[in-house]
């Protein structure tokens, strides 16, 4: 089960960065500028968004199986099309559907780990699958770089879509696993840890809120707690770094320092890492908000370093440690936030989940194209700094509040 959650949650960067070394190539293909192909990128993003925000207050109600039959079922569809598009219109079509699609897969990842675990043991889990999730950064731009010479990037979109297939079998088979209430008032009696909630190891929890919550209260409820809503605006601006990040690299790093799309791979991959290190460490600090304000002052130390770096005309080998250091920080905050909402609000987990994950999608596609405005390793450090700086004051801010609330307690 924590392999495929992981593999659930890694659509979001397998769908946004596994084609990233053949932008160049697609703005060929479609004879077109560099900015309309990273729109692609962009519409993704908005449709990562906007479908969590459907589909994490439906599952809620439903039950986690159907709506995530279905996003894969849209994933698949979509993807197929973005893989046959004649010109780039449709594919920035396809492309906004296919976020649509991966937006199910996502939320629900984070929706049944609240099902499932809770307070440390919950933070545990999302720092492990954090980690896990560090493998698609890594392996899906280093794959397209190695392949994207003998199928181009409309071979990368085939092997998209036979992942969604493979996805969509596992869960209307294997993972289709249903239980009675019965079931569940038996199960609650078998012995398990405090943060544990018992459930079959490869069911997929069909679950439903209280019945007096609905829609609207959950929504009041939410958005009527000062924490959540600083989360909220945490994801927005962590986001923003993680989103400049993936959009400026292949440009920064292909372009304005030379490496083959190849090398970008790798290094693309190398730095990666980074995020996978310091989600697997979040979940081992003393509480979530420890985690988001340390990682926030070290991004803003560690960007304001990446930007002297550019200035300077530093070397890559120079820029390389610094830039490690920016997304080690940033892998510290991503799991602590979900952490922290999660906790907070586990009857209305899927809503939860995907407000959080829809502006940081939806921060991130307004994001990529702003990489793009002048000398692109300019405009990125702008984003990195300016972002890691309100991380620092919501950090402070989420840390009073947080403990406050536990001396009352």
């Amino acid at each position: 089960m924590l392999l495929f959650l992981a593999a659930l949650a890694a659509f979001g960067p397998f769908v946004t960065d596994f084609y990233l070394p053949t932008l160049p190539e697609q703005a060929l293909d479609f004879q077109t500028s560099p900015s309309t192909v990273q729109l692609g990128l962009s519409m993704t993003m908005w449709g990562l968004a906007i479908g969590q925000l459907f589909v994490g207050p439906l599952s809620d109600v439903k039950g986690r199986r159907k709506p995530l039959l279905w996003s894969l079922l849209v994933f698949a569809a979509s993807t197929f099309g973005a893989a046959a598009a004649p010109n780039v219109q449709i594919f920035l079509a396809m492309r906004f559907l296919e976020g649509l699609g991966a937006s199910g897969a996502i939320v629900m990842s984070r929706a049944v780990a609240a099902d499932r675990y809770t307070g440390k043991a919950l933070g545990s889990f999302m720092g492990v699958m954090g980690s896990i999730q560090g493998i698609a950064p890594i392996t899906a731009p280093l794959l397209g770089s190695l392949i994207a010479d003998a199928i181009g990037w409309r071979g990368i979109f085939w092997i998209l879509f036979a992942a969604g297939i493979v996805l969509l079998a596992i869960t209307f088979t294997r993972l289709a696993e249903t239980r009675s209430p019965a079931d569940r008032r038996r199960s609650t009696k078998s012995k398990a840890t405090p943060d544990v909630v018992p459930q079959s190891a490869s069911a997929i929890e069909e679950r439903t809120p209280e019945p007096s919550e609905t829609l609207g209260t959950s929504v009041r409820r939410l958005f009527g707690d000062p924490v959540f809503v600083a989360i909220v605006l945490q994801q927005i601006f962590s986001s923003a770094v993680l989103f400049a990040h993936i959009a400026s690299s292949p440009f920064i790093f292909q372009t304005h320092f030379g490496l083959s799309a190849t090398e970008y791979g790798f290094f693309f991959g190398a730095m990666a890492l980074g995020i996978a290190a310091g989600a697997a460490f979040s979940g081992k600090l003393a509480s979530p908000a420890f985690a988001m304000l340390a990682g926030a002052v070290g991004m803003l130390a560690a960007s304001s370093g990446v930007a002297a770096l550019y200035a300077a005309e530093a070397s890559l080998l120079a820029i390389v440690p610094v830039y490690f250091a920016l997304l080690v920080m940033l892998g510290l905050t991503l799991p602590a936030a979900m952490t922290a909402a999660l906790s907070r609000h586990r009857p209305r987990s899927g809503l939860a989940a995907a407000i959080l994950g829809a502006v940081g999608f939806g921060g991130g596609g307004l994001v990529a194209p702003l990489t793009s405005i002048g000398e692109a390793t300019t405009s990125t450090a702008i984003l990195f700094i300016a972002s890691s700086a309100f991380l620092c004051v919501i950090g402070v801010a989420l840390m009073r509040r947080m403990k406050r609330e536990a001396a009352q307690a």
